[in-house]
């Protein structure tokens, strides 16, 4: 029988597994994972005697995108999908210490003057940005950053205080220095099917081409005992099939040739040390700690992502501390510019129907992004004590929060520089030509969304079993 090691036990190595018990191959599969928890990112907070589910970690999946329909419902749980509600759709940014709400058009970017109140962007930031159908394509034929890409065609404002936020909030990156193809390619087709980001923006939001009212689900969806119910059916099914063994606290610290097949070399967080053989290797971990352990066997090329910490505080509070417009919010952007600790909010409770009981207002902020982090250097209760207030007299809430919970994320967030994809191209070249039993996958690739992470997984167990077959 055949042995195949899944290194990391986050969402990306589970789906993996799955992968792999689903094939009609007889193999005995396993599951490395540093840490003592499974499912990496994905961590649910549910206290029973606030009646709360919320997300600490992602809190929902595009479902546009096919591969989270498809685990979820493999897993037995499509009727547990819950669709954000569709009252929930204004999204405010932060400009000089007060929420305006986002432009009225695709992703932000208007499409004519009444999209945008003042004061978020001055007439000439607006006129600028509405520039752009004049301007000619002159697109880029490589990649480009995201930020001078933008910043050529909308305007350093629209930027700084629309776009910059907006990819913040996915990638708690610079956007100066995020890659265009690995972050945002799809600007590019806008602009060849529509002439400009402006004339795509008028057309996506024409009457036409917006989602009818019960038509389909929201563009996000999750589950309604939180994503970390599905981190534990994926768990479930794998302990139950008898094939797997599943090793936390587990540290692969090398690997290194035996014949054919691979020697791990395995630390423990008991301090035992021991070997095992295997044919093949999903690496679902980070570039960087994948491509050390594999140094004994390939000198990878470095993808050279970027990981940026970040924080959550998950905010509760009385429903009476805030008015009647809350229902209508999915929560503010906070540009760089106005140098607060918090780079965003998501206002759980409007956006989620499962997360509380209509007498409590539950609101995540966010904190921690490249080049302005200085808040994580803040103790939890500093730092939940400085995102009260921020949020506070942001919204005028009248009462301060009745629980709250800090959770932090060292090195969490993949930022893909420039040049991104070509790099991961060489790397995944260089492992088919000299390890083509071995794989990569994960948030530090090809896409950062849960759905990635999954299809990244399923593909790449895919991989390593056309390799030991062969």
């Amino acid at each position: 029988m055949k042995r195949v090691a899944v290194v990391g036990g986050g969402i990306t190595g589970l789906a993996a597994c799955l992968r792999l018990l689903s094939s009609d191959a007889n193999v005995q599969i396993l599951l490395y994972e540093a840490s003592d928890r499974l499912g990496g990112r994905v961590q649910t907070i549910r206290e029973p005697h606030l009646g709360i589910t919320v997300e600490a970690g992602p809190d929902s999946m595009l479902a546009r995108k096919p591969a989270a329909m498809r685990l979820i419902e493999s897993l037995g749980m499509a009727e547990d999908v819950v669709s954000t509600r569709p009252e929930a759709t204004e999204t405010y940014i932060v400009r000089d210490g007060g929420l305006c709400p986002m432009p009225k058009g695709y992703l932000g970017i208007p499409f004519d003057p009444s999209c945008v109140r003042p004061p978020l962007l001055t007439e000439a930031g607006l006129a600028r940005a509405l520039e752009e159908e004049r301007l000619p394509l002159d697109l880029p034929e490589d990649d480009a950053a995201l930020g001078a890409f933008l910043r050529a065609r909308l305007g350093d404002e629209w930027v700084n205080y629309v776009g910059e936020p907006l990819m913040a909030g996915i990638y708690a990156g610079d956007i100066d220095q995020l890659s265009l193809m690995a972050t945002w390619p799809s600007l590019l087709d806008l602009i060849r099917n529509h002439g400009s980001l402006v004339a795509a923006s008028r057309a996506l939001m024409a009457p036409s081409s917006r989602r009818q009212p019960g038509s389909s689900r929201s563009a996000f969806i999750t589950v309604r005992r939180g994503l970390s119910s599905v981190i534990e059916r994926m768990v479930d099914r794998i302990e139950r099939s008898g094939r797997v063994e599943i090793r936390a606290g587990a540290r692969v610290g090398a690997v290194t040739r035996r014949g054919a097949a691979y020697r791990f070399h395995i630390d423990t967080a008991s301090g035992e040390r021991f070997e095992e053989d295997v044919d093949g290797v999903v690496f679902a971990i980070p570039p960087q700690v994948a491509r050390e352990i594999m140094s004994s066997v390939i000198d990878l090329p470095d993808v050279e992502t970027h990981y940026q910490s970040t924080a959550t505080i998950v905010l509760v509070y009385a429903r009476t501390a805030f008015g009647p417009d809350l229902a209508r919010a999915s929560g503010f952007l906070v540009p760089r510019p106005e140098g607060m600790a918090i780079t965003a909010t998501t206002w759980m409770s409007s956006k989620w129907p499962h997360v509380a009981p209509e007498s409590l207002a539950v609101i995540r902020a966010y904190v921690g992004r490249r080049h302005q982090d200085e808040a994580l250097a803040l103790s939890d209760d500093e730092l939940a004590r400085r995102a009260a207030e921020e949020v506070g007299r942001l919204t005028g809430a009248r009462e301060h929060p009745v629980w709250l919970r800090v959770t932090r994320f060292s090195e969490a967030m993949p930022n893909y520089g420039l040049g991104h994809l070509a790099r991961v191209e060489r790397a995944e070249a260089a492992l088919r030509a000299s390890c083509p039993s071995m794989a990569i996958a994960g948030a530090g690739y090809r896409g950062v969304g849960l759905p990635d992470c999954v299809e990244q997984g399923e593909r790449a167990a895919d991989q390593v079993l056309a390799a030991i077959r062969a």
